[in-house]
């Protein structure tokens, strides 16, 4: 049975996605909601494990060099209570590298953080040779994306102003520009790394409680999270349980675009996923685009994607269809969303904080 909310209940929940890192009274001022209406919402939210909040590391700040994007469809035979309880799922699932998954019966989207190719390889080929071999796997196709040249956007702010017409003139910018490599005296010490593995392990700890976890004195806490943040080293981001509010269905996409174009044909591909469905997140890189987006009904979608693939096709910027994959939220069996374990992997933290 799916949660209702109130419409002001459905402007918390906006100010969440599109405000994360902001206090009571900062987000009261900017989405028009009392102070007291905020407290009982998030309290509620809390109660409900609709929303939590979530803090985004770089690939820079864990040294990785690539994230990449797994699509898998399974064979008929190897539902998920088949996969469930194999050592190689487990394997793939734990795998402190998988920072997302989502899986079906047929189908399964996840994503890594890598040091670089070769080390995605090591590390994911033994899992999907067992996988294999268990006979688990119709196909599976694997997307990379250097952080170096792939623009990301956490549009979850936007999939909730879409979803509920709340019309807000406030939604969030558009995609975020690849970073620079960090300069060399920019590297992290380890006091940066360890306090970085506890912001993301810990997003809603205070400084005093992650000072007494870390042994770290709480300026130096207080002064690393805005240094984290202001260089863009960790980002404040909000994960959504959208099986419980609304929508029916979920969809993974791969989009490559033909050569030859520039950075706004690029936003225009961008912009028509975006109008397709209400969207989650984007990442995109010269050549292709990678995404997720919800929709209300099937046939809503089938209409605005052809619409848009027609479209996009006319100005010359496709000439295939994208890998879609659609999961109805209530057969989703399976997610993940957690950065901590690969922060320690990459970082070498050797210890529980």
């Amino acid at each position: 049975m799916q949660l209702k909310l109130t419409s002001k209940e459905r402007l918390v929940l906006y100010g969440l996605a599109r405000y994360p890192g902001f206090s009571d009274i900062d987000l009261a001022s900017n989405i028009g909601v009392d102070r007291s209406t905020i407290f009982k919402s998030k309290r509620k939210f809390r109660d409900w494990k609709l929303i939590k909040l979530l803090n985004v590391p770089s690939g820079d700040a864990v040294g990785a060099e690539i994230l990449t994007s797994v699509f898998v469809k399974y064979n008929p035979t190897a539902p998920y209570e088949v996969r469930k309880e194999s050592e190689s799922k487990r394997r793939w699932i734990d795998h402190p590298n998988c920072v997302s998954h989502t899986a079906t019966d047929t189908d399964s989207v996840s994503t890594f953080y890598s040091r670089s190719l070769t080390d995605f390889r090591m590390n994911f080929d033994p899992i999907i040779d067992e996988h294999y071999r268990k006979g688990y796997i119709e196909d599976i196709r694997y997307f990379h994306y250097p952080f170096q040249v792939s623009g990301y956007s956490s549009d979850a702010a936007l999939a909730v102003n879409g979803l509920f017409d709340l019309g807000r003139e406030d939604l969030p910018p558009e995609t975020v520009p690849p970073r620079p490599a960090l300069a060399e005296d920019s590297r992290l010490t380890e006091k940066d790394k360890l306090t970085l593995y506890a912001f993301v392990k810990y997003p809603m700890l205070s400084d005093l409680e992650l000072s007494r976890r870390t042994g770290i004195s709480r300026p130096t806490i207080s002064g690393k999270r805005a240094k984290f943040f202001q260089n863009g080293l960790l980002t404040r981001e909000a994960y959504i349980d959208w099986q419980k509010i609304c929508c029916e269905l979920m969809s993974f996409y791969h989009m490559p675009i033909r050569h030859g174009h520039d950075p706004e044909d690029l936003d225009r591909v961008y912009q028509a996923f975006r109008r397709i469905g209400a969207p989650l997140f984007t990442y995109m890189q010269p050549g292709e685009i990678f995404g997720a987006f919800l929709s209300t009904g099937y046939p809503e979608l089938k209409s605005r994607m052809d619409l848009e693939l027609r479209n996009l096709s006319t100005q010359g910027l496709i000439n295939e269809r994208p890998m879609l994959v659609i999961m109805p939220l209530s057969e989703i069996r399976s997610t993940k969303i957690d950065y901590a374990p690969m922060v320690a992997d990459m970082l070498g933290i050797g210890r529980e904080i």
